[in-house]
């Protein structure tokens, strides 16, 4: 069971990282489509009903819904209601669409500290080495076509990392196995690391586990991964292989910063003079890599209007794409996502 201080912590976490995704999130985790729709119609809140008394409108990005009986709500609340979960539950649901579930069990034993999160960071990096031709990273990156004949030292090679599943029931991680990783360092903004991104690896292909990309951090907000230091130009992207695909064919610097919602807060150099900003087109879905490429483009022009800023938004013309699809189209049938 979660603690107090855990909830809070993981709930204002969660809630910075949903927000503006909750239309997506409700629809990954089940709500009919039907009621985010912002029409008027029945309350499914339980013991409501009505025929027309809700409706879900997102109006603050928090996924927003008013029902005339029972009031006001948000897309946590609606989305306990609906599954019928406890808080706790729910929140481990929209964690585990986020990618962002804790690593360790806090019921087995004392609540991490963030010492002790370092340390864990460490040794896994500790335990790595720098990717060489015909490693698992490489031959992974390969398939992807997005292999670099020399790679940046925020990335590397491991060679059987532990993988851990959440029995729900005895609420405790279960090691299913180990398999080779690429980790991948992600700096805050005096250039820290902070967190690891870790995905499994089987053969050249993703591991088939249920969650082969995973992160080992508790306080990642605004920070990346740096492939390459700037001066006075970065490009910037959403996904790690979206990163190194630019990385390959537009040249370093890049940096990646994994999420959408963290694509909009990643921090940028006050000597930055030109940025190109890669978004995904998730026009196919709720627009999340466009609103996160153009969100971040207007806080800096509004940040910096004394300082002249020359920023550039790109993204793909195809729906659905990003850029591995665009800068590696002979690959695109593996259907990775980046």
């Amino acid at each position: 069971m979660m603690n107090i201080q855990e909830y809070e912590g993981r709930m204002r976490r969660m809630l910075t990282l949903a927000h503006g995704r909750w239309t997506a999130i409700l629809a990954e985790c089940g709500v009919d489509h039907r009621l985010l729709k912002h029409r008027n119609g029945p309350c499914p809140i339980a013991g409501c009903g009505g025929k027309d008394r809700f409706q879900y409108t997102d109006k603050f990005g928090e996924g927003n819904y008013f029902c005339r009986a029972c009031g006001a709500g948000g897309g946590f609340k609606l989305l306990q209601h609906w599954l019928g979960l406890s808080a706790g539950d729910t929140l481990r649901k929209v964690e585990k669409v986020l990618n962002v579930l804790p690593e360790t069990p806090t019921s087995s034993g004392p609540q991490r500290t963030t010492r002790d999160a370092r340390r864990s960071r460490e040794k896994v990096w500790n335990e790595a080495r720098p990717i060489k031709p015909g490693d698992e990273v490489n031959r992974y990156l390969e398939n992807r076509g997005i292999a670099l004949e020399q790679y940046p030292a925020t990335l590397r090679f491991h060679p059987a990392l532990p993988y851990f599943i959440k029995d729900e029931h005895a609420e405790k991680y279960v090691h299913v196995g180990d398999y080779p990783a690429m980790l991948a360092c992600l700096q805050a903004k005096e250039g820290s690391p902070v967190a690891l991104h870790r995905t499994y690896l089987l053969d050249g292909q993703k591991a088939p586990v249920d969650s082969p990309k995973k992160l080992l951090g508790d306080t990642w907000f605004a920070s990346a991964v740096r492939l390459g230091e700037p001066s006075t130009e970065l490009s910037v992207a959403e996904g790690l292989e979206n990163g190194i695909a630019i990385y390959k064919h537009h040249g370093p610097p890049v940096w990646s910063a994994l999420t959408a919602g963290n694509l909009e807060k990643i921090w940028i150099p006050d000597t930055i003079k030109r940025l190109r900003i890669y978004g995904d087109n998730d026009a196919n879905s709720c627009f999340d890599g466009q609103a996160s490429a153009f969100s971040l483009a207007r806080r800096l022009k509004k940040a910096r209007r004394s300082a002249p800023l020359e920023v550039e938004v790109l993204i793909p013309e195809d729906n659905g794409a990003d850029w591995v699809n665009v800068l590696a189209p002979q690959f695109s049938y593996l259907n990775h996502a980046a």
